[in-house]
């Protein structure tokens, strides 16, 4: 790792094509949260689409992270396919380390939630959960919901299935026969595999990770977003119905940042 002075070239397939994979690292304290985690899922979707790498980098990068004295914000990791032709193979990928300052969540925002909207264009697609240098799709989702009022909003697919919000993924309590359920979206579907989603599944006794319709939100009684700039986010309501059983989302939401020292 050196210092990148003159920036990513033009000549980069990332730039030019938008061909890089990227992971959000959230540094508090001067410490990269999760940082083996965000560099263990940049190196499976390297894998899977082939972008070919020394051996060796897993453990430099990680290194790297847990050894630089970063200030508190957002370190983007990008992967980026390097030069070469279009549609041609992999074989001499870049990777940057970005950092920039980013606000957290206060804990005020925290106690008081989000207010969020479900939207009525279908926008995802079987690419949605991919952290690839096309967010074009979640930009707009995320515009709609501002325009809607909210400042997230719930993204469906083709089928009327709930993928993901456009920036976050979610966590669903839901009341059936008068029990509390607490469901997820599957990654097939194509919600983010995503490192905070994954530390409060370990959390929760029991999360079914389930198809989740338009329906099913009729029984909806709390509601949480989680990603690394948020952490993991409740939501106070949907559609300006306010959510009954809001603690539950509280009660994640506040052990998570007390965690980590927010």
């Amino acid at each position: 790792m050196q210092p990148c002075d003159h920036g990513i070239p033009l000549s980069d397939r990332g730039f030019r094509y938008g061909q890089h994979f990227f992971e959000t690292v959230a540094v508090r304290h001067g410490c990269a949260l999760f940082s083996q985690e965000h560099v263990d899922r940049l190196a499976d979707v390297a894998i899977k689409h082939h972008f070919t790498m020394d051996a060796s980098w897993r453990r430099e990068v990680s290194h790297f992270l847990e050894r630089t004295p970063w200030r508190d914000g957002v370190l983007r990791l990008f992967l980026t396919a390097g030069d070469g032709v279009l549609g041609s193979p992999v074989t001499q990928p870049r990777l940057f380390a970005f950092w920039e300052e980013s606000l957290f969540p206060s804990s005020k925002e925290i106690d008081q939630g989000m207010n969020i909207v479900s939207l009525t264009k279908h926008l995802g697609n079987k690419y949605w959960g991919i952290k690839n240098g096309n967010y074009w799709d979640h930009i707009c989702a995320l515009q709609e919901a501002q325009k809607a009022g909210g400042g997230e909003g719930l993204v469906f697919d083709q089928e009327g299935y709930l993928i993901s919000a456009a920036m976050a993924n979610v966590i669903l309590w839901l009341e059936k026969n008068g029990e509390i359920l607490c469901v997820t979206p599957s990654i097939s579907r194509g919600a983010r595999n995503g490192v905070i989603l994954s530390w409060a599944m370990e959390q929760i006794k029991q999360i079914d990770v389930c198809d989740i319709t338009r329906t099913d939100l009729l029984d909806l009684r709390a509601m949480a977003l989680t990603n690394s700039r948020r952490g993991i986010m409740p939501v106070k309501s949907l559609d300006g119905m306010t959510l009954s059983c809001f603690p539950l989302s509280l009660s994640l939401a506040t052990k998570y940042h007390s965690l980590h020292g927010f």
